[in-house]
């Protein structure tokens, strides 16, 4: 078959979790013999319209230059995905399995009614721009991007023949914002991970001589992108009330945003120099040593967790995962450890948490217990198949 998959990013170009899932997607349809097209933005701008990688055939348009929440982003989005779709896919397609809804409005323009359509909504658009909490002008602008992007996301939703959702969570969000006729058969499917990656190591006390981690105290590990529904904030708050309780520890902060400087310059505020550190961007190629050097991953999240990749990486690897109980995440963590939950997701809460993991009251679960269940629950090779059949086996 030929399949087209719009998305917002090509992964390897640049990561992230909704990115992931539809690359591995391609890359998956590409090795059963389909002939796959992934439709996607180059934010670099230095990329060619057409390549080929991974057996996925790689189009790539330039986005506008007026700004990712313009009010023109719509209709230029559109515009730019159906384009370089019609200039290189040549005659009929059987599907488009839209994980963005932009790209996919667009490239679903451009191919008439034909092709079977599906779409994965990994998060629902409106409230990812609201939770970012942008103020003054720039914030009435994203306000307004928002109401609009919902109406594209709804008009989506609508012309879909089978809808997706990574959780129970987003399934709710979606049927609270466009209504249960047009979201109710939604299908939950969750996300996945690559267990042959991501596995328990061997030697932890060698990787963490290899990646400059102390090997004498807890080290605890978090991967976010820093802006403020992440609760990043939180946790250093939280870290600096276990710390005036005596406790010595480090916790490795990764990934990059706006609030980055914000954040360093509160941990310096709270005395936490010595036991903070924020290790930036980590590639794709790290992460697995990092989940398995850690004693624990955090998730701090505040509001607006849709899935959390992250988190069955980390689990994958052996590792417990302490975390708040926010929008989708007691869906994994509460059905593997409730008392891996904090109270609620302020920092007091965090910090009563990793003070009772350090003091070693709560239950921990072997690491190969907790990636027997990841592999039951989330294996890579057990889910994604069940997407690719809900797609594909309905086709004819």
């Amino acid at each position: 078959m030929r399949i087209v998959i719009p998305t917002q990013h090509y992964f390897p170009d640049k990561p992230s979790g909704a990115d992931r899932l539809s690359f591995d997607e391609a890359e998956y349809l590409a090795k059963s013999g389909h002939e796959v097209w992934l439709v996607s933005q180059d934010i670099a701008g230095d990329k060619p319209e057409h390549r080929q990688e991974h057996g996925i055939n790689i189009l790539s348009y330039r986005p506008p230059g007026s700004g990712a929440f313009n009010p023109n982003r719509r209709s230029v989005h559109q515009r730019l995905a159906g384009e370089v779709a019609v200039k290189y896919i040549r005659g009929a397609v059987d599907i488009i399995h839209g994980h963005s809804c932009l790209q996919y409005e667009g490239v679903m323009d451009s191919f008439g009614a034909k092709p079977r359509k599906c779409f994965s909504v990994h998060s629902p658009v409106k409230l990812e721009i609201e939770t970012d909490r942008v103020t003054g002008i720039a914030g009435i602008r994203r306000l307004l991007s928002a109401r609009m992007l919902n109406r594209v996301e709804r008009g989506c939703l609508a012309r879909s023949d089978l809808v997706t959702t990574d959780s129970k969570y987003t399934h709710m969000l979606l049927r609270q914002l466009h209504g249960e006729e047009i979201v109710g058969a939604a299908e939950i499917v969750p996300g996945w991970v690559d267990v042959d990656r991501f596995r328990i190591l061997d030697d932890r006390k060698a990787a963490r001589v290899e990646l400059g981690w102390p090997v004498d105290r807890p080290v605890l590990f978090t991967l976010r992108r820093l802006v403020p529904r992440m609760g990043v904030d939180r946790l250093l708050a939280a870290l600096s009330e276990v710390s005036s309780g005596g406790r010595d520890f480090m916790m490795v902060i990764a990934g990059e945003g706006p609030m980055k400087r914000q954040l360093e310059t509160m941990a310096g505020d709270l005395s936490l120099g010595g036991r903070v550190k924020f290790a930036g961007f980590v590639k794709d190629e790290q992460l697995p040593l990092m989940y398995g050097a850690a004693d624990a991953f955090i998730l701090p999240t505040a509001e607006l967790e849709c899935f959390g990749l992250i988190a069955i990486e980390s689990l994958a690897c052996g590792r417990p995962v302490l975390a708040t109980p926010v929008a989708a995440i007691p869906e994994i963590i509460g059905e593997i450890e409730p008392s891996w939950l904090a109270k609620d997701e302020s920092a007091a809460s965090i910090a009563n948490l990793i003070k009772d993991f350090c003091s070693g009251k709560i239950p921990m679960l072997e690491p190969e217990v907790l990636r027997r269940i990841t592999e039951q629950r989330y294996s890579k090779r057990e889910t994604l198949p069940k997407l690719v059949a809900a797609i594909i086996d309905r086709v004819h």
